[in-house]
């Protein structure tokens, strides 16, 4: 008999088998899978076992993980019977179907501690779904996580996984800490870590997607191919750097956090392709995201964003239909900056002067 700890884990997908479960493995906890894809779930059980291949810019490694089982979203009845012995429920299955599992596990009213753990890109995903919910048990313990991630598209049907080699876990430092400390996981100031990682990487990743599509280039990484495209991503970076010290008072060196995000985008393994990161631009863009949040605080501060206003031109002179979701956004972008920065950023009249003195 396992002497570990139970995670129920939510999504079989590659960021749930290729990050979420070996992370959770170094904790010393048995991992069952649910999933909604039964034929996925038939292959983890039939099989047990899969390997992590991890890719950096130098080389790669791989190991295997061993020993997982996996549950159909279906078998309510065994997902039922889980969820009264588990130690930690999470998930990996996008933003919008946390509520519901946070709800199957507060249905069964468990009354010893069990921890709720959201691995989703979302703010406060764990949490939020806690607060959703008007009747939650006191035994159930939400700790918000950052996560951070490139998985590569996969070519194949195998439960083999490609990733990055780099990975972060970054969960709430609280009294309470169910995962072991190591490369990848930590505990630290929530607020702070979710800026940094939204705006340095989720903030130069959209900016490059924009920036690569209008100089016809297909890979993020290609970027890196050019010198002078190579100067915009470091220039781009190092604002929304100053950005975030600005807006946090962040006292640690960034400069080895930078270095890893340009390293990180400039290996051509990932095929990270720039109409993927560029597509929803009509979130992606929204007011108090990756990109107007940190742009609003270097104009409050009088400090230059020639890199922002880069990809500013480039919305209010091309067109960029082949990405998902532009047609909708291009309401806001077609009838020029004044209308975009008044209609689609809600821009007092002050704000404005201030927007386009420096954006045109």
């Amino acid at each position: 008999m396992s002497k570990n700890k139970l995670a129920l884990h939510f999504g079989a997908g590659n960021i749930g088998r290729g990050f979420i479960c070996p992370e959770l493995k170094k904790s010393n906890f048995d991992v069952v899978f649910v999933d909604v894809n039964e034929k996925l779930i038939n292959k983890i059980n039939l099989h047990k076992e899969y390997k992590v291949t991890s890719l950096d810019i130098n080389c790669e490694s791989s190991e295997i993980i061993s020993n997982v089982t996996g549950i159909s979203l279906n078998d309510k009845e065994s997902i039922n019977s889980y969820l009264l012995k588990a130690d930690i429920v999470s998930t990996s299955v996008g933003p919008q179907y946390v509520q519901g599992i946070y709800e199957l596990l507060n249905d069964i009213q468990p009354t010893r501690e069990i921890f709720f753990i959201a691995f989703e890109n979302q703010y406060r995903s764990s949490t939020r779904s806690q607060k959703d919910n008007t009747k939650s048990s006191k035994s159930i313990i939400s700790i918000d996580a950052v996560v951070d991630k490139i998985v590569p598209p996969q070519n194949n049907d195998s439960l083999d996984v490609v990733v990055e080699k780099y990975g972060s876990i970054v969960l709430d430092d609280l009294q309470h800490r169910p995962l072991e400390e190591s490369e990848i996981v930590a505990y630290g100031d929530y607020e702070v870590e979710f800026i940094k990682k939204l705006w340095l990487l989720n903030g130069l990743h959209l900016k490059l997607a924009y920036f690569g599509i209008s100089k016809d280039i297909k890979f993020i990484h290609e970027v890196f191919e050019n010198d002078l495209y190579t100067s915009y991503a470091s220039d781009a970076l190092d604002a929304l750097a100053t950005a975030f010290t600005s807006k946090t008072n962040y006292r640690n060196d960034l400069t080895e956090f930078k270095k890893s995000i340009l390293d990180r985008f400039s290996q051509p393994e990932l095929k990270d392709e720039v109409v993927r990161i560029a597509r929803n631009p009509k979130i992606k863009f929204s007011k108090n995201e990756r990109f107007q949040a940190p742009l609003d605080v270097l104009i409050n501060k009088d400090i230059g964003v020639p890199t922002f206003k880069a990809i500013i031109d480039l919305l209010m002179s091309k067109n960029f239909d082949t990405v998902e979701g532009y047609n909708e956004f291009n309401n806001f972008t077609k009838d020029g900056l004044s209308n975009f920065l008044t209609q689609y950023w809600e821009l007092s009249s002050v704000e404005l002067r201030k927007y386009k003195g420096r954006l045109t």
